[in-house]
């Protein structure tokens, strides 16, 4: 097998999230916020361990960006009896700057696969897919 494969895939997500940094800064978000911001409104609440593993990121990480998050009013903590573990949610703020980056974020992707047949579209994603349940496989041996 061609090596490059893997590769290429590498190169392709490196520019896209570059690219899609540069069009998510008129929300004035980087692609690891919008990811969090797009986990939360998914999900309406979620604890970090929640979001950690749905986004299969480290919990320092999660911890970083929901610091930042917070500070620009974008997320707020739910109380809970749990003090360890407490949800967050988006704030009213953070919804408005979800529609504003969702909107960015579906033309960048449309602009993307202008020219991408469906049946070209449904087959990377089945290999998506299975890449994603091989190596799931692999972490488990």
């Amino acid at each position: 097998m061609d090596h490059s494969f893997f590769h290429q895939q590498l190169q392709f997500t490196r520019s896209f999230k570059n690219k899609l940094n540069e069009r998510l800064a008129e929300a004035g978000l980087f692609h690891s916020q919008w990811l969090l911001i797009y986990c939360l409104k998914q999900q309406k609440a979620a604890t970090l361990v929640e979001i950690s593993n749905y986004l299969n990121v480290e919990k320092p990480t999660i911890t970083r960006t929901v610091k930042r998050l917070e500070e620009q009013m974008l997320i707020e903590k739910i109380p809970s009896r749990d003090k360890r573990e407490r949800p967050i949610q988006l704030t009213e703020k953070g919804l408005h700057i979800y529609e504003e980056a969702i909107r960015i974020v579906n033309d960048f992707e449309q602009n993307l696969m202008e020219e991408i047949s469906e049946i070209d579209q449904e087959t990377t994603l089945r290999t998506i897919k299975r890449l994603k349940t091989n190596l799931m496989k692999e972490e488990l041996r």
